[in-house]
């Protein structure tokens, strides 16, 4: 795998261009040179400083040897950025998450703590399905992991609010220019996205706890 195609991972698993430089200690344009195949080569401390964000390894990023992700390369924890615990939100909170999830905010520091392990920013939050229209694959009382700085594509699972600041769990779906809330559940119907409703995030996991 080249270069190329490893920094191209980060960019998937949801990581920006500009998180990306920051950790590296590059310019933007340094990595869009790595993800053109312009440059080939990245150099130690850059991939170390990748892997401390966002837990790739930087053995792999590198060389393209050896496991993706550091956590697999050892049994010693995750990079800092990778993994850890988030504010599982009521869904009326969910609405307006950025204003509640960060470390001043009570109501996010008095919310139940969700482990999880995907990368968490400073906005990452938990939320509780509730209802059917997302079954079967997403039954109620599932705890999802939703990331409000991803850039939501189509037929991802989504957080969405109308107007009047309510939230809604679908998947996004677009039909030539005209975009979707679809849920899973086919005794529901799709709505169209109008121009009064926003993402609030992308759901990146579903969290399953037994006990």
């Amino acid at each position: 795998m080249a270069l190329k195609d490893r920094i191209q991972a980060l960019i998937d698993a949801g990581f920006t261009r500009t998180e990306i430089a920051k950790a590296a200690k590059k310019s933007q344009s340094a990595v869009t040179q790595w993800l053109s195949g312009d440059t080939k080569e990245l150099k130690s401390d850059s991939a170390a400083g990748i892997q401390a964000v966002t837990g790739f390894s930087a053995v792999w990023l590198a060389t393209g040897n050896g496991p993706r992700l550091a956590a697999e390369a050892s049994n010693v924890a995750l990079g800092p950025n990778m993994g850890g615990t988030v504010p599982l939100l009521s869904s009326v909170q969910a609405g307006n998450p950025k204003e509640l999830v960060n470390n001043y905010s009570p109501m996010a520091s008095d919310a139940e703590q969700i482990p999880t392990a995907v990368p968490v920013r400073q906005y990452t939050f938990a939320l509780r399905v509730e209802g059917d229209s997302m079954e079967p694959d997403f039954k109620e009382g599932m705890v999802i992991i939703v990331e409000p700085d991803l850039e939501p594509l189509p037929n991802d699972f989504v957080i969405a609010k109308n107007g009047s600041e309510e939230s809604t769990f679908k998947q996004l779906v677009k039909d030539g220019a005209d975009w979707y809330l679809k849920p899973l559940n086919e005794r529901y119907p799709m709505k169209t996205f109008t121009s009064d409703m926003k993402i609030v995030g992308v759901v990146r996991a579903v969290e399953r706890r037994f006990r």
